[in-house]
């Protein structure tokens, strides 16, 4: 492959995303114009920032890693994700838009009554898309690891989005999402179906490569692993904030639900790509080593070096736009949850904060492993400490801050508690139950008050 190419035209992105950050900052003038674009987002422009958000690294890297191991099985990530749409369409994302609130965690504090909690929530909602913003750098560094190429240039990659997500807030990652959508869904679509054409295959002789035992290792494959992968996505996507704050920032409650199943289309169809990218590669009998990207491998053994090239910058944005909706929704934390009086301008200072939390995820990223392990891991954090007591503000009317406390206090620690020493059962159904057991323990010692 020409490198010059692919180095060329991933600069040439980086610039005119960093010219997107300058043209968008202008119109701002305070933190809701910053994080939430002035509540403005019409279905066009929710829609796409939403398939941005959750068409990332994991998605497309990590879907094409577990392909290449286990086959079909390698979709039920996606497929967590595209379920959680459904269930944002079917009437959370319409409650979500209702709260009239600015982040997921400043629900404590309308709906329990309490300040406390809602920094507590908002550190750990921090915390754990900080993990998920990692596993984004780590897919950077198999997709250039994959082509052999300096680990500079995942800094200088990072550096582009830090910066321009830093100065134009979610407008400009707005903006960038629908460049970055139609460049993935064309490059990654197209490149599909000239591939898929080319193989002469039928949906039958896919259907059969897919599922074939002596192919993939379907021995090796958990229910553990199984039931995280599946439904840890679906129960984090009500209570994630990189998506909650789109929906906080749609014009109207119609608005946001019609997007969350227009995303669910688009995102459900595109999932079975990396599916067969990362199964082709098994099927050719490619050599995959750990630290490289089974899509990458095969479109580098089976395609010119220019399509090549469009692939990998497709791959990029795909990494770029998850990344920059993770890195305003933890800045978006950090800065309206806490009384933060480093500077005077607020303004100001949720941007120092924006670049300090795209350097600790950069860091954490180099270090980590495996994308989607990283992943899960991050979501069971938030879920087993969170998903409780926001799941109950969907439904009822009165709330008590004992069973808040409670539930978090009894899931965070049944987290760590099973981390070191691990259960054959799924985490998340102990986590969520002993949360639930501190959340109706809490109303009782209310009521006998």
């Amino acid at each position: 492959m020409n490198m010059m190419m692919f180095i060329g035209l991933f600069i040439g992105l980086g610039v005119g995303y960093l010219i997107l950050g300058l043209i968008f900052s202008r119109g701002i003038k305070n933190l809701q114009d910053y994080f939430l674009a002035g509540r403005k987002l019409g279905v066009c422009r929710l829609t796409a920032t939403l398939i941005g958000t959750q068409i990332g690294g994991g998605l497309v890297l990590g879907t094409s890693a577990e392909s290449y191991k286990y086959g079909i099985y390698g979709i039920l990530y996606s497929l967590g994700i595209c379920l959680g749409f459904l269930l944002l369409g079917c009437g959370f994302a319409y409650k979500l838009r209702a709260f009239e609130v600015a982040t997921v965690a400043e629900i404590f504090e309308v709906f329990y009554g309490s300040k406390i909690l809602k920094k507590v929530a908002s550190l750990i909602s921090a915390i754990s898309l900080c993990g998920i913003l990692a596993a984004q750098v780590l897919a950077l560094k198999s997709l250039f690891c994959g082509l052999g190429l300096n680990s500079y240039l995942i800094i200088i990659t990072w550096a582009f989005l830090i910066i321009y997500t830093m100065i134009g807030g979610l407008k400009a990652v707005i903006a960038s999402d629908f460049f970055q959508i139609f460049v993935i869904l064309s490059v990654f679509t197209g490149v599909f179906l000239y591939s898929f054409n080319l193989n002469n295959f039928s949906i039958l002789d896919f259907k059969n490569i897919v599922l074939d035992e002596n192919l993939f290792n379907f021995s090796d494959l958990k229910f553990n692993a199984i039931f995280a992968t599946l439904i840890v996505p679906i129960l984090f996507a009500l209570i994630e904030q990189d998506l909650a704050q789109k929906f906080f920032a749609a014009k109207t409650k119609l608005v946001a639900a019609i997007s969350a199943f227009m995303a669910l289309i688009v995102v459900l169809l595109f999932s079975f790509i990396p599916v067969y990218f990362g199964t082709m590669a098994k099927y050719s009998g490619l050599n995959v080593n750990s630290d490289s990207s089974p899509l990458v491998v095969f479109i580098s053994n089976n395609f010119n070096s220019f399509i090549l090239a469009l692939v990998l910058c497709a791959i990029g944005a795909a990494i770029t736009s998850t990344s920059t909706s993770l890195l305003t929704a933890i800045s978006s934390n950090l800065s309206q949850d806490f009384d933060f009086n480093i500077l005077k301008n607020k303004l100001l200072q949720s941007k120092v904060i924006t670049f300090f939390v795209g350097v600790i995820a950069l860091i954490l990223g180099l270090t980590s492993k495996n994308i989607i392990e990283t992943l899960i891991i991050s979501y069971d954090f938030m879920l087993s400490a969170l998903f409780i007591p926001l799941f109950f503000v969907f439904f009822k009317k009165s709330f008590t801050k004992e069973s808040a406390i409670l539930s978090i206090i009894f899931g965070s620690f049944s987290f760590m508690i099973l981390k070191i020493y691990p259960l054959n059962f799924p985490t998340e159904i102990i986590t969520l139950s002993i949360s639930l057991v501190g959340y109706i323990l809490g109303s009782f010692f209310k009521k006998i008050k």
